[in-house]
């Protein structure tokens, strides 16, 4: 479906409204106040964007956005405001919530993730402000990393830094700080050179980067997949782009895992429009990095197999016993 791609199409002015039902008996039709709710309206074009509690907190999209470079210098102290910029913004056309990006402009920030001698490659943070109008999501800011070179934002979730306030007065009281636990940033610096190597030294033939990418993304083939239907057409379209993404870094990086990675992450950050890709662009992106810190551990245990990953993979219903032990023991870091 067609997504709000730009700053200006999230950025309206909203107003809350109280909330009536109509009510009709032998005396007439009247109406009645719902006294626990209020609508949250688009002044714009007076469209209802939701129905929420007497105790939400409402915050505009303008008012997050500011938050959000509030955010990018608390986190990062050695940068000013002026320096960071929106790089993405992602809605759905009801525009009931909505992401947008932030990314600092210079290479200040860089994280190299490989050492000089081997392809050195520019990491650089991001973060993303979430923030919606119909009280199914958060006011959250986390903090991803991108690869400069090509742009694929991912976000590493459980693993860095993430603000969360519900919509409530409660939560918010007067202001918003943002505590920023340093130690635990520049600790993740680390952690993330070592997930990189580790699937830099994980080899995959390009023949599974598309069974891979699939399973990472959680694409599945629409069953029953009837020829020559509009399902057919669509996955069919879906696992081409997945094979030219593949084509790509496989000869950009080789292959290993840290090529399939970068597929991931690309196909995540630009997903095609198709009915068999059912996920938005921010839950894409939380799977490529929830994998990426687990995948990273997995790969290098003792007795690894690629085969039995990739079946694991497509059909998490089947796994046995032992690779659910394993994954387990993979996401704690605990080597067996």
């Amino acid at each position: 479906m067609p997504r709000l791609d730009k700053l200006d199409d999230v950025l309206f002015p909203v107003v809350e409204h109280p909330v009536f039902v109509k009510f009709t008996d032998l005396n007439g039709e009247r109406q009645l106040p719902v006294p626990d709710k209020k609508a949250i309206v688009n002044r714009d074009n007076r469209r209802v964007l939701g129905i929420v509690g007497r105790d939400y907190r409402l915050v505009s999209n303008q008012e997050a956005l500011d938050l959000a470079f509030r955010c990018c210098g608390t986190v990062f102290p050695e940068t000013k405001p002026a320096e960071w910029e929106v790089a993405t913004t992602d809605a759905p056309t009801t525009a009931g919530y909505c992401h947008i990006d932030l990314v600092h402009k210079s290479h200040g920030l860089d994280f190299n993730a490989v050492p000089a001698a081997d392809r050195p490659e520019a990491y650089g943070p991001f973060i993303r402000v979430t923030n919606s109008y119909n009280g199914l999501r958060a006011l959250s800011f986390d903090i991803g990393f991108q690869r400069k070179i090509c742009k694929n934002g991912m976000i590493i979730p459980d693993t860095i830094i993430r603000f969360k306030f519900t919509h409530s007065r409660r939560d918010f009281g007067r202001s918003i700080e943002f505590e920023v636990a340093h130690k635990a940033l520049a600790g993740f610096k680390t952690s993330f050179n070592g997930f990189v190597g580790a699937l830099r030294n994980c080899e995959v033939g390009r023949a599974q980067f598309e069974e891979f990418i699939r399973g990472v993304l959680l694409f599945r083939q629409p069953q029953p997949l009837k020829p020559e239907s509009r399902e057919a057409d669509d996955w069919q379209a879906l696992n081409a782009t997945l094979g030219e993404a593949s084509d790509r870094y496989a000869r950009e990086l080789g292959g290993n895992a840290y090529a399939v990675f970068n597929a991931v992450t690309d196909i995540a950050s630009n997903p095609p429009t198709n009915r068999c890709v059912h996920r938005d662009r921010n839950s894409l992106q939380r799977l490529a990095g929830s994998w990426l810190s687990k995948f990273s551990h997995r790969c290098q245990q003792s007795g690894f197999s690629l085969p039995d990953y990739l079946q694991e993979l497509g059909n998490p219903e089947s796994t046995t016993d032992t690779g659910k032990k394993q994954q387990k023991n993979a996401h704690l870091g605990v080597v067996t």
